[in-house]
């Protein structure tokens, strides 16, 4: 598989000047990238957390999508107290 293709996962990363960056946790992952696939998330701060939604490709009940790109589901996802990952 292409690896530019892998798609199945979101990580919180934080960085203290932009250039060195450090991934604090592992948000959403899947262990079939040829199948599925969380992308072109867009999120925002609600307080202590971090909300987002994902172009999410997903088994749903006619079966695994034909592969990661397909999404067939937008999802919604929450990291709570995302500032609690960060401390080093």
């Amino acid at each position: 598989m292409d690896g530019g293709a892998i798609r199945n996962t979101q990580v919180l990363m934080c960085s203290d000047n932009l250039t060195e960056w450090c991934i604090k946790d592992t948000v959403l992952t899947c262990d079939q990238p040829e199948l599925y696939g969380f992308q072109y998330v867009d999120w925002q701060f609600d307080g202590k957390d971090i909300v987002f939604v994902s172009r999410t490709a997903w088994r749903d009940k006619t079966g695994n999508p034909p592969r990661q790109h397909d999404a067939n589901y937008m999802t919604f996802h929450r990291i709570r107290n995302f500032r609690a990952f960060s401390k080093k």
